[in-house]
Formats: structure tokens, C-alpha cells, sequence
């Protein structure tokens, strides 16, 4: 059956074309109660459903909002294999969603990313997660739309900012392994960039063990990817360095792949090493003994990202850098040591 169109409503209702537009888009003032009700008892009858591409023609607005999450690690191009992009999504499509907004989803990878789909979309607005100052960053600023980046330390006067103090909350993770008593801690994480969320979190590592006079040692810092398959072989290199009793690991992705590996290594957790996380994700609950973690409200972050850019859209000044505060949450995984 083919889509019914405003003509389709207009003839049912018996008024023109023009009176159900106005009548659709909100302008009623010319239009009696009894030609509104005729006109969306038609609309019911006939299950109208507007035209969104003829609509953006019309106003210059798609009321989408591009969503790019770029692959920055090579083993990390399945879109939603890391839940915390999950979480993230799903906290930005609903507040998207309850602003009157869609949602276009993009996952940009490899040597030389494109953002034509985004750009042929005619998009709003973009939301992008860990950009660094690349190919990709040229392209989303040439789209010159208002652009919200999420953990990102990209400097740009042109962009909007949401993240956490990752310095201070890395420091805060580490600091608490300390006051446990650890002195041999070591740290696992992904690939360490340049001016990224990683980079920022060993710098707080360190400076949690400089604070407390514990000597860094680089053997320490286990970088790889932020996978479960990375976390597992890490606990191999955990156990393999002396005096080590303890790693904070920069995602709890990773540090649910390193608990299996410490597992299947014989190791007890937290008698033996004690591990703790940073997201705060499902996953944490789940694995065994349950994470302790630095929690970083992943679903609040992505609807706060959704409604700074409905703000933005709706021609509301918001802060151009947000910070979201960040806690410990205290579970099985880390023990004091002796």
C-alpha cells in the first residue's frame, strides 16, 4: 500500500493541502476545532507518518544527530564488542530520542576514514567519542555543525567537551591500591597516544606513586588493547614481574579478561593480586570476585551528551567543557595487603 501523503489527508477531510500542513506543523489558528478533528481522524485512519527527508528539505534541519565512535586500536573494529560504547549509546539515543532528535550511528576505522554518509545525511549535529587530532578530526570539523566530543582532549575553541578528570581519577584509583597497602602496582591498559584518555590515566598513575615515594617502573606498564583477549594475556606478564601484587587496569573490560587469566594462572583474587577497574560497567557485577572500580556513570554521560547537544541545537549556551565527577565503588577484588 503506498504512503499517504498530505493531499491523501486533505481529501479525506475535505480542506486543502495547505490547511492540514498547518494544522500537521503546529498552526491551528485559522483552522475551527471541528477541521482539526476531521483532519487527525484522517491522519489516524489513513496512518499518516510525515516525510523526515522532506521535512529537512523544507527546514533545513534533518533532526538527526551523527554519532561517530572511531576505531582507534586495530583488534577493536566490531562496533559494539566493548560494552562501554553500549552503555554510552544507549544513554544518548534515549536522551536524543526524548529531545525530539534521531540518532545516525558510525563507526569510522583505518588509514583514511571518510564521513561522507554523515555529511549526504545533513546531520545537526555530531557527538563524537575519542577523537584524536588526525585525519578524522579534519573531517569533522570541515563539517562545521555543532560538535560535541566526549573524552577527548582535542584543544579546539570551535567544539564542546564532556569526559571526566581521567589525571585525577587514575590518581585517585591508584592512591586507594596504596592506602591498601600495595607498593608493587602495576597497570594495564591500551595502546598509550598521544593527548588521549590513556595517556592521562598513566600520568595519574604515576603521580599517585611519586606522591607516595614509590619508585616507577616502566616494566609495570602492561599497554596493549582494551580487550578481554588483551587482559588475559596480561596476567601472564603480571606474574612474571617480582614484588608485584597488585594492577589497576584503565578499563573493566581489560581487567575481566585479566581476573580469567589470573585464574587460570592459579592465582587467588585478591590474596594473591589484588585488581581494580575504571568504568564501572555491568561487566563488573558479573565476574568473579566482583570488581572493585572507579565508577564514571557511563549511561548518565551519554544522556547528559544528548542533552547538551539538544541544549546546543535548541540555541542554549552551555559550558563549552564539562566535567562528570568520578567515585571508587568498593567490591571483592582488591584486599589489603600484609
Amino acid at each position: 500500500m503506498a504512503r499517504a501523503t498530505i493531499k491523501d489527508i486533505a481529501a479525506r477531510a475535505n480542506v486543502s493541502p495547505m490547511t492540514v500542513s498547518n494544522v500537521l506543523n503546529g498552526r491551528r489558528a485559522k483552522a475551527t476545532d471541528e477541521t482539526v478533528e476531521r483532519i487527525m481522524a484522517a491522519v489516524k485512519v489513513l496512518d499518516y507518518r510525515p516525510n523526515m527527508s522532506a521535512r529537512s528539505l523544507v527546514s533545513n534541519a534533518s533532526k538527526m544527530v551523527g554519532v561517530i565512535i572511531p576505531f582507534t586500536e586495530n583488534q577493536n573494529q566490531l562496533l559494539l564488542d566493548n560494552p562501554f560504547y553500549a552503555e554510552m549509546l544507549s544513554g544518548i539515543e534515549s536522551a536524543l530520542r526524548a529531545a525530539g532528535y534521531y540518532m545516525m550511528l558510525s563507526g569510522v576505522g583505518g588509514p583514511n576514514p571518510h564521513l561522507d554518509t554523515l555529511s549526504h545525511w545533513n546531520v545537526d549535529a555530531l557527538i563524537v567519542l575519542g577523537v584524536y587530532r588526525e585525519a578524522l578530526f579534519d573531517q569533522v570539523r570541515a563539517l562545521n555543525v555543532p560538535t560535541l566530543l566526549i573524552d577527548s582532549y582535542v584543544d579546539d575553541p570551535e567544539f564542546y567537551h564532556l569526559g571526566v578528570d581521567d589525571e585525577a581519577a587514575a590518581c585517585a584509583a591508584t592512591r586507594y591500591l596504596i592506602d591498601k597497602g600495595h607498593t608493587g602496582i602495576a597497570l594495564a591498559t591500551g595502546v598509550i597516544r598521544t593527548d588521549g584518555v590513556v595517556e592521562r590515566r598513566v600520568a595519574g598513575y604515576r603521580r599517585a606513586l611519586s606522591e607516595a615515594g614509590i619508585p616507577y617502573d616502566p616494566a609495570r606498564i602492561l599497554s596493549g588493547s582494551v580487550t578481554f583477549e588483551w587482559g588475559v594475556e596480561a596476567a601472564a606478564r603480571l606474574v612474571a614481574l617480582p614484588n608485584t601484587t597488585a594492577a589497576f587496569c584503565t578499563a573493566d573490560l581489560l581487567a575481566a579478561g585479566l581476573l580469567a587469566g589470573l585464574h587460570k594462572l592459579g592465582r587467588r583474587i585478591p590474596d594473591d593480586y589484588s585488581v581494580m577497574g575504571f568504568d564501572n560497567l555491568s561487566v563488573s557485577r558479573m565476574v568473579y570476585p566482583a570488581l572493585t572500580t572507579v565508577d564514571q556513570s557511563i549511561l548518565k554521560k551519554g544522556q547528559l551528551a544528548g542533552q547538551l547537544i539538544a541544549a546546543i541545537l535548541g540555541k542554549q549556551q552551555p559550558e563549552r567543557k564539562t566535567l562528570i565527577p568520578v567515585t571508587i565503588v568498593e567490591r571483592d577484588s582488591v584486599g589489603a595487603r600484609r
